[in-house]
């Protein structure tokens, strides 16, 4: 079952791996509450994101006569942001993982948010709306996309090596090795590998890729110890076994790519998208990505294979956050709220093709029953 009820363990954890910049106080940009001047949104992401980005922006600004600066960056953004903190010239709107929710309300440079205050925030179902939610039950963000992760796996290369698509833990170890001995690809070299890992240290990408193992081995990074406290649990027998399962990919059957421990997922994807590994766990929006490569219709996408204890996955959101000192304020949530319509949630999911910015709407009116 896919399930977003880690989130909120992702916020906290998040916090870990980003050095807090200095509270800012206030915007370097001009203009008045009202909305006067150019709104200056930074969003984190590259590629023909940016192009996604803009057609939105570009729309939003037909529709209100409000004007628009962007700003896009990929594995530095929090760093950029955390910069622009310490310098006191924060954007008026930062659109970021839901994961960068505690972080930034750690660091006082996004304001709280009324929910009720939101045009069309009555559309978006409670469970979305607590990825903006920090543990105290306020809000500050407002909810853009959402999502979770699903196994994409290389249906040719399954037909390759006798093998049906991965259901447990034991078939992705199979699987896995299957793929990085039996030359799926039929060229005679020993160049394929099973499961394509982002294993870089840079913003945690190894620990919120390894979470899903985590979960569904029925371990947790904390637990609560009252009183608005947490302990760890990393070192209790549910995690070990994940940690356990996961170094087995690496150093015994060395069925990851070689660069794994290097790797964001900037490189996965083309990991994955270049036939080198053949499992990848990943989010909707590599669909566009993939089918604009050569991989396109050999691949197929399952729900992620149980563990021990349940089949729970890492699930995602991004936020869009009204960024602490801004002086265009009302201009600021007129763009969260056009953002949540049902019009620019289409636009963000098909808008363009090779970039998917919207995996999963939030307006509940866009949802199948």
């Amino acid at each position: 079952m896919l399930s977003l009820r880690h989130l909120r363990s992702a916020v906290i954890v998040s916090v870990s791996f980003v050095i807090l910049a200095a509270t800012a106080c206030s915007s370097g940009s001009s203009g008045g509450s009202s909305g006067g001047g150019t709104l200056q949104v930074w969003a984190r992401g590259a590629g023909d994101a940016q192009k996604a980005y803009q057609s939105l922006l570009d729309a939003f600004t037909t529709k209100t006569g409000i004007k628009t600066q962007l700003f896009m960056t990929l594995t530095d953004f929090e760093t950029k942001v955390n910069a622009a903190a310490s310098a006191h010239k924060l954007p008026d709107v930062v659109i970021d993982d839901a994961a960068q929710t505690g972080a930034f309300r750690s660091m006082g440079i996004v304001r709280e948010v009324d929910r009720n205050s939101i045009t069309g925030g009555n559309q978006i179902a409670d469970a979305t709306w607590n990825v903006a939610k920090d543990l105290s039950g306020k809000y500050y963000a407002v909810p853009f996309s959402v999502q979770a992760n699903l196994l994409f796996v290389r249906s040719d290369w399954l037909q390759k090596v006798h093998q049906p698509a991965p259901k447990t833990w034991d078939d992705v170890a199979a699987v896995a090795k299957a793929f990085t001995t039996q030359d799926p690809n039929g060229n005679g070299r020993a160049d394929t590998y099973g499961l394509d890992v982002p294993g870089s240290t840079t913003r945690g990408y190894i620990s919120w890729y390894w979470s899903t193992f985590l979960w569904q081995a029925g371990g947790d990074y904390f637990k609560s110890a009252g009183d608005g406290k947490y302990a760890s649990t990393i070192n209790s027998p549910e995690p070990v076994q994940a940690a356990t399962y996961f170094e087995k990919f690496f150093c015994t059957d060395h069925s990851v790519q070689p660069s794994a421990v290097n790797d964001v997922t900037a490189d996965t994807n083309k990991v994955f998208q270049s036939g080198t590994a053949g499992l990848y766990y990943t989010g909707p929006y590599a669909f566009a990505t993939a089918d604009a490569t050569t991989v396109k219709g050999h691949y197929t996408v399952v729900a992620p294979p149980a563990g021990p204890k349940n089949a729970q996955t890492l699930a995602e959101a991004t936020n869009i956050f009204l960024m602490a000192g801004s002086k265009r304020t009302d201009a600021a949530q007129h763009l969260a709220e056009y953002l949540i319509t049902p019009e620019a949630q289409q636009v963000g999911m098909t808008g363009v093709a090779s970039s998917t910015i919207v995996r999963l709407p939030v307006n509940q009116h866009q949802r199948s029953p």
